[in-house]
């Protein structure tokens, strides 16, 4: 690895009394799949990772999106998009 030395922690701010809590609902999932998208496309955006992780993530970003999109709330049968 060259660079950085990257770490993180996911939290979640409550909104009815303002404190971070580690606690997810099964519906939070969907949320927290586009996050990991999210981060990978912007780390493998950073140069100073090595190559080979850089393409595994640009990878795994392009195969959330289709994730993301295959069960998308505005996708209906058979592949039709909702407009």
């Amino acid at each position: 690895m060259i660079g950085f030395r990257y770490r993180f922690n996911i939290t979640r701010l409550n909104n009815r009394n303002g404190r971070v809590d580690q606690w997810f609902a099964p519906a939070d999932l969907f949320a927290m799949v586009k996050l990991t998208r999210v981060l990978a496309a912007e780390l493998a955006d950073d140069g100073c990772m090595d190559q080979e992780l850089r393409s595994r993530l640009v990878l795994l970003a392009a195969t959330l999106d289709e994730a993301i999109a295959e069960v998308s709330p505005a996708r209906k049968r058979h592949g039709a998009i909702e407009q």
